[in-house]
């Protein structure tokens, strides 16, 4: 929208159908505007200012394209690691879900955690260790599906 407004999570209701989802997605939509896929960006920053609703991002083909791109590369990614970094990953992503709960009691829902001020490590699950498979992306497969081998 002109004049810089951002849409807030009640507006992806429309999609996710739940607060917790709406504001995954709108941490997930902020961190894709600024990545490094110039597809994704365009995407994420026009249902950001409104300018396309989140159903119309998620069905355009070209959008899809590009996010099921990005997502097959970190499937690969994960799957080139190793087992110690794998399990160093989940051992990181349960101390990050661990923060985020207490962050969550602690604080309203307003909070975004998606954003790290200057000179400040991340504390999600994505840092890197300074390991693992293309793209740096070493050190960052959470548990479950894609944990410990």
């Amino acid at each position: 929208m002109p004049d810089g407004r951002e849409v807030d999570q009640a507006e992806l209701l429309d999609v996710t159908k739940d607060e917790d989802r709406a504001r995954s997605l709108l941490r997930a939509l902020r961190t894709l505007s600024t990545g490094p896929d110039p597809k994704l960006r365009e995407m994420a920053r026009g249902v950001l200012r409104g300018d396309l609703t989140a159903q119309q991002a998620f069905t355009d083909p070209e959008y899809t394209s590009a996010l099921f791109s990005g997502a097959a590369k970190v499937r690969r990614a994960g799957e080139q690691r190793s087992d110690a970094e794998a399990r160093e990953a989940g051992e990181r992503f349960g101390e990050w879900q661990q923060e985020r709960r207490t962050e969550g009691e602690g604080e309203g829902e307003d909070q975004d955690t998606s954003r790290t001020a200057p000179g400040q490590q991340p504390t999600g699950p994505w840092r890197h260790s300074g390991t693992g498979g293309a793209g740096g992306l070493g050190g960052s497969r959470p548990a479950g599906g894609f944990g410990p081998r």
